[in-house]
Protein backbone atom coordinates (compact mmCIF):
# COMPACT_ATOMS: atom_id res chain seq x y z
CA UNK A 1 0.00 0.00 0.00
CA UNK A 2 2.86 2.22 0.60
CA UNK A 3 3.89 2.10 -2.71
CA UNK A 4 0.51 2.71 -4.78
CA UNK A 5 0.16 5.99 -2.32
CA UNK A 6 3.80 7.08 -3.57
CA UNK A 7 3.12 6.41 -7.39
CA UNK A 8 -0.17 8.37 -6.68
CA UNK A 9 1.49 11.49 -5.14
CA UNK A 10 4.18 11.10 -7.85
CA UNK A 11 1.95 10.82 -10.25
CA UNK A 12 -0.24 13.86 -8.76
CA UNK A 13 2.56 15.78 -8.88
CA UNK A 14 4.08 14.88 -12.30
CA UNK A 15 0.68 16.28 -13.72
CA UNK A 16 0.48 19.81 -11.37
CA UNK A 17 4.21 20.49 -13.04
CA UNK A 18 3.04 19.90 -16.00
CA UNK A 19 0.20 22.03 -15.89
CA UNK A 20 2.23 24.95 -14.35
CA UNK A 21 4.77 24.56 -17.20
CA UNK A 22 2.67 24.86 -20.00
CA UNK A 23 0.52 27.54 -18.23
CA UNK A 24 3.55 29.63 -18.29
CA UNK A 25 5.32 28.71 -21.74
CA UNK A 26 1.49 29.58 -23.48
CA UNK A 27 -0.31 31.99 -21.27
CA UNK A 28 -0.24 34.73 -24.47
CA UNK A 29 -0.36 32.37 -27.37
CA UNK A 30 -3.48 31.59 -28.81
CA UNK A 31 -3.69 29.64 -32.32
CA UNK A 32 -6.37 28.94 -34.75
CA UNK A 33 -7.26 26.63 -37.88
CA UNK A 34 -10.38 27.98 -39.63
CA UNK A 35 -7.94 30.97 -41.29
CA UNK A 36 -7.78 31.46 -45.50
CA UNK A 37 -4.98 33.22 -46.64
CA UNK A 38 -7.01 35.15 -49.50
CA UNK A 39 -3.77 37.40 -50.98
CA UNK A 40 -1.15 39.72 -50.42
CA UNK A 41 2.58 40.19 -51.34
CA UNK A 42 3.61 36.75 -49.55
CA UNK A 43 4.41 34.38 -52.53
CA UNK A 44 2.37 30.80 -51.60
CA UNK A 45 0.11 28.75 -53.31
CA UNK A 46 -2.82 27.49 -51.48
CA UNK A 47 -6.36 26.67 -52.48
CA UNK A 48 -8.67 29.22 -52.63
CA UNK A 49 -11.31 27.12 -51.08
CA UNK A 50 -8.56 26.25 -48.08
CA UNK A 51 -9.10 26.80 -44.17
CA UNK A 52 -5.90 25.08 -43.33
CA UNK A 53 -3.84 28.11 -42.81
CA UNK A 54 -3.09 27.91 -39.02
CA UNK A 55 -2.46 31.17 -37.33
CA UNK A 56 -0.58 31.72 -34.14
CA UNK A 57 -0.19 35.25 -32.26
CA UNK A 58 1.74 35.19 -29.25
CA UNK A 59 3.58 38.64 -27.58
CA UNK A 60 7.03 37.90 -29.40
CA UNK A 61 5.31 36.70 -33.14
CA UNK A 62 2.68 36.47 -35.53
CA UNK A 63 3.23 32.78 -36.95
CA UNK A 64 0.96 32.03 -40.42
CA UNK A 65 1.79 28.60 -41.76
CA UNK A 66 0.55 28.08 -45.09
CA UNK A 67 -1.41 24.75 -45.63
CA UNK A 68 1.80 22.77 -43.94
CA UNK A 69 4.04 24.01 -46.86
CA UNK A 70 5.30 27.57 -45.66
CA UNK A 71 5.58 29.39 -42.68
CA UNK A 72 5.50 33.36 -42.40
CA UNK A 73 6.45 34.96 -38.96
CA UNK A 74 6.15 38.26 -38.33
CA UNK A 75 7.51 40.37 -35.16
CA UNK A 76 4.73 42.48 -33.72
CA UNK A 77 6.78 45.10 -34.20
CA UNK A 78 7.01 44.77 -37.93
CA UNK A 79 3.10 45.22 -38.08
CA UNK A 80 1.88 48.73 -39.32
CA UNK A 81 -1.51 48.61 -38.99
CA UNK A 82 -4.49 46.48 -39.21
CA UNK A 83 -7.86 47.09 -41.20
CA UNK A 84 -11.21 44.25 -41.07
CA UNK A 85 -13.72 43.88 -43.42
CA UNK A 86 -13.71 46.00 -46.97
CA UNK A 87 -11.08 48.40 -45.41
CA UNK A 88 -8.93 45.48 -44.99
CA UNK A 89 -10.04 44.48 -48.63
CA UNK A 90 -9.25 48.08 -50.42
CA UNK A 91 -5.67 48.40 -47.75
CA UNK A 92 -3.98 45.14 -48.92
CA UNK A 93 -5.67 45.94 -52.88
CA UNK A 94 -3.50 49.01 -52.67
CA UNK A 95 -0.22 47.50 -51.27
CA UNK A 96 -0.31 44.37 -53.92
CA UNK A 97 -1.04 46.51 -56.60
CA UNK A 98 2.34 48.72 -55.25
CA UNK A 99 4.39 45.73 -55.16
CA UNK A 100 6.76 44.58 -57.51
CA UNK A 101 5.72 40.86 -56.30
CA UNK A 102 2.18 41.29 -57.42
CA UNK A 103 1.17 37.61 -59.35
CA UNK A 104 -2.16 36.58 -60.33
CA UNK A 105 -1.94 34.19 -57.25
CA UNK A 106 -1.23 36.98 -54.88
CA UNK A 107 -4.42 39.06 -56.38
CA UNK A 108 -6.91 35.72 -56.18
CA UNK A 109 -8.93 36.49 -52.95
CA UNK A 110 -8.86 40.48 -53.35
CA UNK A 111 -11.44 40.79 -55.91
CA UNK A 112 -14.53 39.04 -53.77
CA UNK A 113 -16.67 41.17 -52.04
CA UNK A 114 -18.84 40.20 -50.00
CA UNK A 115 -20.03 39.84 -45.95
CA UNK A 116 -16.82 38.02 -44.66
CA UNK A 117 -14.32 38.65 -42.12
CA UNK A 118 -10.72 39.75 -44.16
CA UNK A 119 -8.54 40.86 -41.90
CA UNK A 120 -5.75 42.77 -43.08
CA UNK A 121 -2.33 42.84 -41.64
CA UNK A 122 0.38 45.75 -43.28
CA UNK A 123 4.00 45.26 -41.93
CA UNK A 124 7.38 46.17 -43.09
CA UNK A 125 9.18 42.80 -44.13
CA UNK A 126 12.70 41.45 -43.14
CA UNK A 127 14.07 43.63 -46.70
CA UNK A 128 12.61 46.54 -44.94
CA UNK A 129 10.19 46.52 -48.03
CA UNK A 130 5.90 47.27 -47.00
CA UNK A 131 3.71 44.03 -47.34
CA UNK A 132 0.57 42.72 -46.55
CA UNK A 133 -1.59 40.04 -46.02
CA UNK A 134 -5.42 39.81 -46.55
CA UNK A 135 -6.67 36.85 -43.66
CA UNK A 136 -10.01 35.35 -43.89
CA UNK A 137 -11.38 34.62 -40.48
CA UNK A 138 -14.34 32.50 -39.94
CA UNK A 139 -17.59 33.83 -38.29
CA UNK A 140 -17.00 32.21 -35.20
CA UNK A 141 -13.46 33.59 -34.81
CA UNK A 142 -12.36 36.53 -36.07
CA UNK A 143 -13.09 38.72 -33.20
CA UNK A 144 -10.95 37.16 -30.97
CA UNK A 145 -8.37 36.82 -33.49
CA UNK A 146 -9.18 40.91 -33.86
CA UNK A 147 -8.80 40.93 -30.60
CA UNK A 148 -5.04 38.97 -30.19
CA UNK A 149 -3.36 40.84 -33.29
CA UNK A 150 -4.62 44.27 -31.20
CA UNK A 151 -3.52 43.09 -28.06
CA UNK A 152 0.43 42.21 -29.42
CA UNK A 153 1.06 44.92 -31.69
CA UNK A 154 -0.29 47.38 -29.81
CA UNK A 155 -2.44 49.14 -33.25
CA UNK A 156 -5.76 49.54 -33.02
CA UNK A 157 -8.21 47.54 -35.97
CA UNK A 158 -9.60 50.05 -38.76
CA UNK A 159 -12.87 49.49 -39.29
CA UNK A 160 -13.34 47.12 -36.34
CA UNK A 161 -16.63 45.66 -36.25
Amino acid sequence: MPILFQMRRMLASIVALTLVASSANGADTTSWNKIRYSGGTIQTKVDPYDWNTVLTVSPSAIVMVFGHRQTVRIAPAQVTSLSYGLEAHRRVAEMVALSIFATPVALFGLLHKGKDHFIGIEYHGENGKPASILLEAHKDNYKAVLEALKTVTGRPVENAP
